[in-house]
C-alpha cells in the first residue's frame, strides 16, 4: 500500500491518506497538475477563502515556507508532528504557483506512521480533508480534525479546537 501511494503521489495523482486525525487528500507540492485536480475536486479557487495545508518534508523545513516566531518555534518543537495546524505568514522567499496567491500558509505534519513513511519518500505535500466541500471529514481513528492556531494577527487565535488542547 505504501509503495502504491508513493508512486501515485509522484505521478501527479491525488491520494487518500490516513492521518492521526481525519483522512486526507494529498498531492505532491511539486505537481501542478495534481494541485489543479485537487482544486477542482474540492471546489476551490484562489478566492474561495480556504487554502490547502502545506506538509513540509520535516519540521526543520517549516522556515523554508513560513516565517517562524519564538512562540511558534516552541509549539513546533512540542507538537509537530502532531494534531496541530499553524497558520503563519508566508516566507517571502518561497515561490510557488499556488501559494503565491496568498500571504499566509497553513502548516501541518501528521504523526501517523504510514504518513511519515510516505513523506520521507515524496518530499513536501499539500493536504486537505478527504470530504466534499462543506461535508464532514471522515475520522481515521475517532479523532476530531487538527487544532488550528492562527499566528498572523496581533495575537494568536485558535480557529478550530481539535483533540489537542493548547492554552495560549
Amino acid at each position: 500500500m505504501k509503495n502504491q501511494i508513493i508512486t501515485d503521489l509522484l505521478s501527479d495523482k491525488i491520494v487518500t491518506i490516513p492521518t492521526e486525525t481525519v483522512e486526507g487528500y494529498a498531492v505532491s507540492l511539486n505537481s501542478e497538475p495534481a494541485i489543479r485536480k485537487l482544486m477542482k475536486l474540492k471546489d476551490r479557487n484562489y478566492n474561495s477563502g480556504k487554502i490547502f495545508t502545506l506538509v513540509p518534508e520535516d519540521k526543520t523545513k517549516i522556515g523554508k515556507y513560513c516565517i517562524i516566531s519564538k512562540a511558534v518555534e516552541l509549539l513546533i518543537e512540542k507538537h509537530i508532528p502532531g494534531e496541530l495546524t499553524l497558520i503563519l505568514h508566508k516566507n517571502p522567499n518561497f515561490h510557488h504557483f499556488y501559494y503565491d496567491h496568498y500571504d499566509t500558509i497553513g502548516i501541518r505534519i501528521p504523526d501517523h506512521p504510514l504518513f511519515q513513511k510516505i513523506l520521507s519518500h515524496t518530499g513536501p505535500l499539500i493536504l486537505t480533508s478527504a470530504n466534499p466541500r462543506g461535508g464532514t471529514p471522515k475520522s481515521t481513528t475517532g479523532h476530531s480534525p487538527s487544532t488550528i492556531i492562527d499566528f498572523t494577527g496581533t495575537a494568536p487565535k485558535i480557529l478550530r479546537q481539535g483533540n489537542l488542547v493548547i492554552n495560549l
